[in-house]
């Protein structure tokens, strides 16, 4: 099916009168931007880059530089926490996405929109399928659900032993999704309210994608455990939890009912709950999250609200990593690598 279209018209005078208003604003802003970037290191003060636009035609999207000079040749197209190129002034405007502001040139001449798929370079799209190019018919643009979701990819990524085939395994697919569902209820106002909440401006929840269950902390009811035999977890264990909504909430609190029992982080499929806060506990990223470095090795026990896809859960046992799965009404306990039941 092809992307819903919005009043493209009043679309476009938004992005012409806001990009025009922004360049002539925010320009004392970006001479000291560039200032500071020439001073750092001596390197050029913008960096232009090939993207794939609407139509998958290619155009040059345009940054203040925050990485090395001629970083683009020296590595990956995505980047990581930690990643050397990033410059000291260029960490600072990541920080605060002020590296993306030349991009309203991009949307004064229209190779851009505001609100729109984030762009990708062309040896991403070349990996799309069928259904994934249905997102080359939109307009790139600065900021998008997908650019809420993953606003701290950088740190997803960071502990991943492959840091451009997780991005292109696990993170691509998924903003591409959030990207099509969105525009399917795109309006001008829900446009309105990503770039306010993208500017830190407004913070309520998911523009009509989110799934209802913000309120999940007032529903922790327990699980009906008694003890942390029932979830087969002892003191000392550090555990994760994957899973959403409240069957992931009543897990966390049964586990901080355990004495000794640390829940280090939940991992939810869904971007959308990403960044959430579970009864104190940060929703952290995607199950896979889990077999990269940066997390195994802070990880004894895995244990899902419901059953984990095969290839994660054999995955996260060939690691050494306990995998366990909660059925809550029947309260039973499957272990993955036996698939026994267990009764609690």
């Amino acid at each position: 099916m092809a992307p819903k279209s919005h009043g493209p018209n009043l679309k476009r005078l938004t992005d012409v009168v806001t990009s025009a208003l922004g360049l002539l604003v925010l320009s004392p802003l970006g001479l000291l931007i560039a200032l500071s970037v020439k001073l750092g290191d001596g390197g050029p003060v913008f960096f232009g880059q090939e993207r794939m636009g609407r139509g998958g035609r290619p155009f040059r999207i345009w940054k203040f530089r925050t990485m090395v000079p001629n970083a683009d040749r020296v590595g990956i197209a995505v980047t990581q926490g930690r990643d050397p190129r990033i410059t000291r002034v260029g960490r600072w405007l990541r920080r605060w996405k002020l590296d993306e502001l030349p991009q309203l040139w991009n949307v004064l001449v229209g190779e851009m929109s505001l609100v729109g798929p984030r762009p990708e370079v062309p040896r991403y799209v070349a990996l799309y399928d069928e259904g994934q190019r249905e997102v080359l018919r939109l307009r790139p643009g600065i900021t998008d659900v997908a650019s809420l979701a993953f606003r701290h990819e950088e740190e997803l990524l960071a502990g991943a032993d492959d840091v451009e085939g997780f991005y292109v395994r696990e993170c691509l697919p998924r903003k591409i999704a959030l990207n099509l569902e969105y525009q399917a209820m795109a309006t001008w106002w829900t446009d309105a309210g990503v770039v306010l909440r993208t500017l830190g401006l407004w913070d309520f929840g998911t523009l009509g994608l989110w799934d209802g269950d913000r309120d999940g902390e007032a529903k922790s009811e327990a699980l009906g455990v008694a003890d942390g035999a029932t979830l087969g977890v002892r003191a000392g264990m550090r555990v994760a939890v994957v899973g959403g909504g409240n069957a992931a909430v009543r897990m966390v609190a049964a586990l901080q009912g355990c004495p000794g029992v640390e829940v280090v982080g939940v991992f939810d499929e869904d971007p959308r709950r990403w960044h959430r806060v579970v009864r104190g506990v940060r929703v952290v990223g995607m199950p896979e999250c889990l077999l990269n470095a940066g997390w195994r090795e802070r990880v004894d026990v895995v244990l899902a609200s419901g059953p984990m896809e095969e290839g994660l859960c054999q995955g996260l046992q060939r690691l050494g990593i306990q995998v366990r799965e909660w059925r809550a009404g029947a309260n039973e306990r499957r272990d993955c690598r036996t698939s026994g039941m267990q009764n609690g």
